[in-house]
């Protein structure tokens, strides 16, 4: 099962006031695997066919075998989806840098 997560400085992710910007994160001297995109669409198969999805501006993280992660900022906090916490290792250390940490929606921290 997925779960959303999120990079915040705030206590709570709900309640952050001055969330991290696609520009700060872009300015920063990003670690392999990632790469900052203006205009990230997403395309996928399904059994009903082909979608797309614009996400605006995302931070991707690309993982040794091809699979893409996507941090978003859709609604202020960046968030990504995890389908398991293998998944946040390569958030928490972003979020390390920017002097934050990754939070799950009822405020776990993942380290």
């Amino acid at each position: 099962m997925a779960y959303e997560a999120h990079i915040t400085r705030a206590e709570f992710w709900v309640h952050d006031d001055s969330p991290i910007t696609f520009e700060e994160i872009k300015a920063l001297d990003l670690p392999d695997g990632f790469s900052a995109e203006e205009n990230c669409v997403v395309n996928t198969k399904n059994p009903f066919g082909e979608m797309s999805a614009d996400l605006g501006k995302c931070i991707v993280f690309t993982k040794a075998d091809g699979v893409k992660q996507y941090l978003v900022f859709t609604g202020g906090v960046p968030s990504f989806v995890m389908r398991s916490e293998e998944d946040a290792r390569p958030f928490i250390a972003l979020a390390e840098m920017l002097g934050a940490k990754v939070q799950g929606d009822d405020g776990e921290v993942y380290e």
